[in-house]
């Protein structure tokens, strides 16, 4: 769904701004809760040992 979204404003709507904006926030939606699972991940093995 995001995808299409963002093609039809790369390509069919030729608006690059929104596109580029779109495409950031996706890779924040995606990339704060992996950092988080991570760090949450570092501090349980910190207290198994």
């Amino acid at each position: 769904m995001i995808g299409q979204t963002l093609w039809l404003e790369f390509f069919t709507n030729k608006d690059w701004p929104v596109a580029s904006a779109a495409a950031i926030v996706l890779l924040v939606v995606l990339l704060v809760p992996l950092l988080l699972y991570e760090r949450l991940q570092k501090r349980q093995l910190e207290r198994g040992r």
